[in-house]
């Protein structure tokens, strides 16, 4: 888990050999075993009211900050790639390892594992941003007992940035 965090942070900055990283690393998210979630808030909150949550709080969260440029045509497609492999990876394997320790050590390790990754991209100005978002999706990943709500929130939030 430690080499694939580092992969993501370093990744290359070319969108081909950022979208393989990206990738694999989802991919051992999906393929790595989990230990059976103990605990989780799955059956307290309904999928699609954690998912309409998470897309509100970062739709307000894209209305307060300043226009960027848009992006090209290709982002969208990496967008989302990018935000399910990190969500099979973040909230999938790391979440459920650190699962064990309870849900508030697998909520904040994750996130702050996912925050930690993109200061090599987006700078240490990010951190909080990344962080809170990571502590969404945590919190996504314990109420729903998957992953998937954090990854069409975090999807959604890419996606957003483009405009």
């Amino acid at each position: 888990m430690i080499l694939a965090s580092v992969a993501l942070a370093f990744r290359p900055l070319a969108p081909a050999g950022s979208l393989a990283v990206a990738v694999a690393v989802g991919l051992l998210g999906l393929l790595a075993p989990v230990p059976p979630a103990a605990g989780d808030g799955s059956g307290r909150h309904h999928w699609l009211a954690a998912t309409v949550l998470g897309i509100a709080a970062t739709v307000a969260a894209r209305a307060m900050q300043h226009p960027a440029p848009p992006p090209p045509a290709w982002f969208a497609i990496f967008a989302i790639v990018a935000a399910v492999s990190e969500e099979v990876f973040f909230r999938r394997l790391l979440y459920g390892w650190l699962a064990m320790y309870g849900p508030v050590v697998a909520i904040a390790g994750a996130a702050a594992v996912f925050a930690a990754i993109h200061v090599p991209a987006y700078g240490l100005s990010a951190l909080p941003v990344d962080f809170a978002a990571g502590l969404v999706f945590g919190w996504q990943r314990w109420a729903t007992g998957t992953w998937s709500s954090a990854a069409v929130t975090h999807a959604t939030a890419n996606l957003l940035q483009m405009r």
